[in-house]
């Protein structure tokens, strides 16, 4: 039987599968699965040419795999690899004759959730009247939606199958431009009933579809014009859809409900209960729309409108001045002072802005509101609550692993190598059986072809770990080398690729990544080494603090081990411990140093830890000396340290700063304003000493783990910064999901490190707070808020780097100002202190009006307002030019005023 089947796939005999297939019985298919699944994996493998690559198999081969798999397969092995059986269809109707599965029917009903089908909606109709399928109304809607030539061809697509289309649509993509003139044509020839498709567009608002689908059925509402006698037969419809989560339904809805308003039959009751959730809207044209359908209301001189006068408050939610003005001219308008209303006001007085307040003076009370202070807490790198849980045995290591897996380039990988180094020699015959879930995670990681480079080093290392501990444990680790096998024979499929890089060897000789990835590299082959030797002495390097701080006394105590070893640490370890040691408590780690060690130890620790000390000694390791001047004081030039050897090293690499500018380019119309970023160009240069920084400085290439290095240099960021900068912020347009995800994943680290910014810092942040992604403005947002409660935000070098930016309209203002008026205003006393200062020195470096700077001018009279100060008096001269603006007059006069 399987020789038979490998004879009929070897010499391509594809017109005899059929005939094979049908003379066996139920058990002999299924006992054939194993080798067709083998079968399928051979032919499926790929073959690399000089210009192109293909599968091993031939198309016949395909085709009789494709056969055989429907027919000896159950519906849960047959998978969803089954599109290509179905582009013959008359092979598909001669094996569905025969041999139709059980599980066909419920096979083509889930075809809704696949990304691609080989069969539509005629033949969905052809299968099911002779019984192979059963369609769901879902089948039958989703498919006939993708093809609008269908329609007049079968008596039942528009008596029923249509109406299915209105409810169970194409989730993938909106309807073809052909539908509507189809659908107009055939309301007009009375064959689809009007009322009916009207009520179905309105229902689709709250069906869960997504926005293009949606927004489809609202065009085709409003396409079809409907009378005003229609929508108040429609408003059930109507109000219901003001719930929707889409923003286009809910102002749809909005649209046709302000054309009836002035109809007796208008359920003025009713729209008040959506009233509400319509002007808490973030989205600005539904509050407008909400509150233009509210004046109409008002402007009838109803009486059932008191429930409507107390939901109108909620339109103070928004921060919006135009929003507020417009719902303020309502109430003095149309509504009477009255208990009622003052008190539905006061739920909302605390966001009642500054200038809108005057106007509600009779509804209000008009005191000034008053906020409290932060009382700041201070700064810690180094506290308890940070400190890392220290490993106590082989089990806690098991547990560890995996979580570094799943945390590549974090803290979790210096403690898992930490980890090796301590308990690689502690398993035994009981606990050793812990380690094959992770070897077997290790192995799933690895294996795939995208995988983060730290994640390559430490897998590599669990399996290289685990091979060795198969030589002593075989009995309890047996299934170690199943594992490792399969995982060996998956890679081998990819070797054929020039890009695949085989991470399935020695340590020693896989590649890391690039020149950036080769310092964490060289340190794994020595814990490696270390395994192997015996050797538990620990590195130097590992984190004590999250998210990558090691504590000054740490720093010496480990120093003080290889001392009293006599074991000379790694160059790259001493280098990389000096980088992530916190310099902002350093007096007891000085006497440490002082008692403890000696020799360069000690002359390299008091240099280090004592911002004032010039150092001294013999530097018998330069590069150690030079890391910890870097990374103590980047500013600072050592005289002692001249005939180092790294003068050929840019000075910007150094000390982090790199100079930087917001350019006009009209020339270029694609980037008109651009972010330019001066970062040299460095090659590596092979000494004796070198610097663990060269090899991230002379890293040419963009790559995802660009942001992890923030923990390798903690204390000097500005180099990190400027990569980012250069590679992903250099424009504001930006939209690649790559670029956007270095980004974010750089903003959420700087947030969760907590260290005061430096002067690439403040350019990172000022110009993610103009970023085109609103979850990377919010980081933004949220780092501000946390750096001003504890004293540590510089808001006029922040200001300076947005006015730069926005001077020349490197983005959208509205950015900004939605930003702070949603989560940054009025969050305490000192946070609008800090906005004041923040708004001035924006504006100051403003030239000419830009776009929207009037919405910048209002919230920084509402801030004035708010802080009880006056606009500060350098921008007097600027706001006076700037009146002879008509859109900027009022505002600039209030401002001159204050």
């Amino acid at each position: 039987m399987k020789e038979r089947l490998y004879e009929i796939l070897n010499k391509e005999k594809a017109h005899e599968i059929i005939p094979f297939l049908k003379q066996l019985t139920t058990e002999e298919r299924k006992a054939l699965v194993p080798t067709i699944k083998k079968l399928h994996r051979e032919i499926s493998k790929i073959v690399m040419t000089k210009n192109s690559y293909h599968t091993s198999g031939s198309a016949d081969q395909h085709s009789i795999i494709d056969i055989a798999s429907f027919v000896c397969m159950d519906q849960k092995r047959y998978g969803k690899n089954y599109w290509s059986l179905f582009r013959d269809k008359e092979q598909t109707g001669k094996i569905l004759e025969w041999g139709c599965p059980a599980w066909f029917s419920d096979f083509i009903n889930d075809s809704i959730d696949a990304e691609f089908t080989a069969f539509n909606y005629q033949d969905i109709l052809g299968w099911a009247e002779k019984g192979y399928v059963q369609p769901r109304p879902e089948l039958l809607g989703y498919h006939l939606s993708l093809h609008p030539y269908d329609l007049e061809k079968f008596p039942e697509t528009l008596e029923t199958h249509f109406w299915y289309l209105c409810e169970f649509p194409s989730k993938s993509l909106p309807f073809k431009k052909e539908w509507l003139p189809l659908i107009r044509k055939l309301i007009a020839e009375n064959k689809i009933e009007r009322k009916r498709f009207l009520r179905e567009c309105l229902l689709a608002a709250n069906r869960n579809f997504n926005k293009n689908v949606t927004g489809w059925f609202m065009d085709a509402f409003n396409v079809l014009a409907p009378s005003d006698e229609e929508l108040i037969m429609l408003q059930d419809e109507l109000m219901s859809g003001l719930a929707s989560v889409q923003s286009k339904a809910v102002n749809t809805m909005l649209d046709h409900l302000k054309k009836i308003v002035q109809d007796p039959a208008f359920r003025t009751g009713e729209f008040s209960h959506f009233l509400p959730n319509l002007l808490s809207s973030e989205v600005k044209t539904v509050v407008a729309a909400g509150l233009a359908v509210t004046e109409k209301i008002f402007q009838k001189k109803k009486s059932d409108t008191e429930n409507l006068e107390t939901a109108l408050s909620a339109a103070f939610v928004s921060k919006d001045e135009s929003i507020q003005t417009k719902a303020s001219k309502i109430i003095i308008k149309y509504i009477p002072v009255s208990e009622k209303m003052k008190q539905a006001l006061s739920h909302y007085a605390d966001n009642i802005l500054a200038n809108v307040r005057p106007v509600l003076a009779q509804y209000i009370d008009n005191r000034q509101l008053e906020l409290d202070a932060v009382d700041p807490e201070k700064l810690e790198l180094i506290n308890e609550e940070c400190r890392v849980q220290e490993l106590h045995s082989f089990e806690d290591l098991m547990f560890l692993l995996p979580q570094a897996i799943e945390n590549p380039g974090t803290y979790y990988y210096d403690l898992a190598l930490a980890g090796l180094v301590r308990f690689a020699d502690e398993a035994d015959a009981g606990s050793v059986k812990l380690f094959e879930p992770v070897f077997q995670k290790a192995c799933k990681t690895i294996a795939k072809w995208e995988v983060n480079h730290f994640n390559v080093l430490l897998c590599n290392l669990i399996i290289n770990y685990g091979l060795l501990l198969l030589e002593k444990f075989p009995f309890q680790l047996k299934n170690l080398e199943k594992i490792y096998k399969k995982t060996r024979e998956d890679e081998a499929t990819r070797e054929a690729y020039s890009t695949y890089h085989k991470k399935l060897k020695s340590i020693k000789d896989i590649y890391a990544g690039g020149l950036a990835m080769e310092p964490f590299k060289h340190i794994a082959v020595g814990v490696f080494n270390k395994i192997t030797s015996g050797d538990k002495t620990p590195l130097l390097s590992t984190v004590t603090h999250e998210p990558c701080w090691i504590s000054p006394e740490a720093l010496v105590e480990r120093f003080e081990i290889y001392q009293n070893k006599n074991i000379k640490p790694d160059d790259l370890d001493v280098q990389l411990a000096l980088q992530h040691c916190s310099l902002e408590k350093t007096s007891e780690a000085l006497q440490l140093a002082g008692k403890k060690l000696k020799g360069e130890y000690k002359e390299l620790l008091l240099f280090f830890f004592d911002k004032n000390a010039v150092p001294k000694g013999k530097f018998e390791h330069p590069s150690w000396w030079m890391t910890a001047g870097i990374t103590r004081s980047p500013e600072m030039t050592f005289e002692e340290f001249k005939d180092f050897g790294y003068e050929d090293i840019p000075k910007e690499f150094l000390t982090g700063i790199h100079e930087w500018k917001t350019i006009d380019s009209k020339k270029n119309s694609y980037y008109p304003v651009e972010l330019n970023i001066r970062v040299p160009k460095y090659h590596l240069k092979k000494r004796q000493h070198q610097l663990f920084l060269e090899y991230f400085i002379a890293e040419q290439k963009n790559f995802s783990e660009i942001p992890s290095f923030i923990w390798s240099f903690p204390n000097t960021l500005g180099n990190v910064f400027a990569r980012i900068i250069k590679d992903c912020l250099f424009y504001s347009g930006i939209a690649e999901v790559y670029e956007r995800g270095l980004v974010l994943n750089t903003a959420q680290a700087l947030h969760q490190m907590k260290k005061p910014l430096d002067a690439m810092g403040y350019l990172f942040l000022g110009t993610i707070f103009l970023d085109g992604d609103k979850v990377i403005r919010g980081t933004a947002a949220e780092i501000w808020l946390e750096h001003v409660s504890h004293k540590v935000m510089d808001n006029a070098r922040l200001g300076q780097v947005i006015g730069l930016h926005e001077k020349l309209e490197w983005a959208p203002v509205k950015r900004f100002t939605d930003l702070v008026q949603h989560h940054m205003l009025n969050v305490s006393k000192d946070h609008n202190l800090a906005l004041e200062q923040l708004f001035t020195h924006i504006l100051l470096q403003m030239e000419t009006p830009v776009t929207n700077l009037r919405k910048i001018l209002d919230i920084y009279h509402e801030v004035l307002a708010l802080n009880q100060s006056e606009a500060d008096k350098n921008l007097k001269e600027k706001l006076n030019a700037w009146k002879e603006n008509s859109s900027l007059k009022k505002i600039c006069n209030l401002l001159l005023k204050k």
